[in-house]
């Protein structure tokens, strides 16, 4: 038997702030992140948790940036949660066989990952041909605790009533059971469910233009890369409400 959002609920005295997909937009998540500080400020509480659902880098111009502002915001505070993307991965498989996943990593916006990480421009005006040496240059450029940091996320949560992961679960298998890939990369089967899950299940990685809310999930991927609103799903008790960049707030 499954959770209707309306029944749904964080713990008690717990505040969630849910982050949807970045894609290398620094600036806007230095906003978001200013927003919630101002949030909190207003209505304090003991206790609050902070969830990335993943894709961080590609598509956006400082994919470096963000990673790096993640990493001080970990250190800082061991109530923010960074789960793993289907970009994250492709990025890791890139380093350790470019070769053979250069198509995939450049298609999905490695170009511009690449670039924030300062790989020369000309390597990049015929990135799969060169996809050895751009493999390389990244290696020797990147900082160690990125790639620590990459290779430590997690592919999903649970906070309550409340499951968080990249892009959603498979229906009929038991959230304990679901694969690390369907978890960064399933759609179609997830999203046409109308069904009820054990758990609400928030994610991004499918791009709309608003905040998504179903009975059984909450989208949040607002594609921020275009539209320049990252979006963030706010929990406590039985309530919801978002936080988005761009000028837009709702209840």
């Amino acid at each position: 038997m499954g959770i209707d959002l309306k029944k749904a609920k964080t713990p008690k005295g717990e505040r969630v702030y849910a982050i949807g997909d970045i894609h290398g937009c620094s600036n806007e998540l230095e906003q978001l992140l200013e927003m919630i500080a101002r949030d909190l400020e207003a209505v304090p509480l003991k206790r609050h948790t902070i969830v990335f659902l993943g894709d961080y880098i590609d598509r956006g111009p400082d994919s470096c940036g963000v990673i790096s502002r993640l990493i001080r915001l970990q250190k800082s505070s061991d109530r923010v949660i960074c789960l793993k993307g289907n970009h994250e991965e492709k990025f890791l498989q890139f380093l350790a066989d470019p070769d053979a996943k250069a198509s995939g990593f450049f298609a999905y916006g490695g170009i511009e990952t690449s670039h924030s990480y300062g790989v020369n421009k000309r390597y990049l005006n015929d990135p799969v041909a060169r996809a050895r040496k751009i493999r390389n240059s990244i290696l020797k450029k990147i900082p160690r605790k990125h790639l620590i940091f990459l290779f430590d996320l997690m592919t999903s949560t649970t906070i309550g009533d409340y499951f968080f992961c990249h892009a959603g679960i498979r229906p009929g298998i038991r959230l304990r059971d679901q694969s690390e890939h369907d978890l960064m990369w399933i759609r179609n089967e997830f999203l046409m469910y109308g069904g009820l899950f054990k758990k609400v299940i928030v994610h991004g990685h499918t791009p709309q233009q608003s905040p998504e809310v179903k009975a059984n999930r909450i989208n949040i991927d607002t594609r921020c890369y275009d539209s320049g609103v990252l979006s963030c799903l706010v929990l406590e008790g039985r309530n919801h409400r978002f936080i988005q960049t761009g000028n837009r707030s709702s209840g």
